[in-house]
């Protein structure tokens, strides 16, 4: 008896594309998570001002994208959440003190 099993996790052409989107637009906002805090480091080093303001928050933005990374690898939902909100929030504080400081 020669019978064969469907594939069980098989995806129709239009899942793959979505999931190939999804895959490139995460990945641009990785990329603009991680070159944001470095353009505003050598905006401030540039012009002289707020260099302490810029490694803290270059510092924090990292810290926040390593425990999201850790969150992926080790497939928590929660450490995701932490590292994003750490990152967002410290992005936003950045800008907060930048425009007090100012």
């Amino acid at each position: 008896m020669d019978s064969e099993l469907p594939e069980l996790h098989s995806q129709s052409a239009a899942d793959e594309m979505t999931a190939r989107t999804a895959s490139h637009f995460t990945t641009i906002l990785l990329g603009l998570a991680v070159l944001t805090p470095w353009l505003f480091f050598v905006a401030s080093v540039m012009s002289g001002s707020l260099l302490w303001l810029a490694a803290l928050n270059l510092i924090g933005t990292h810290v926040g994208l390593l425990v999201m990374l850790r969150g992926y690898r080790n497939d928590s939902r929660a450490l995701k959440r932490w590292g994003a909100a750490t990152h967002a929030a410290t992005l936003l504080l950045f800008f907060v003190a930048a425009a007090i400081l100012q």
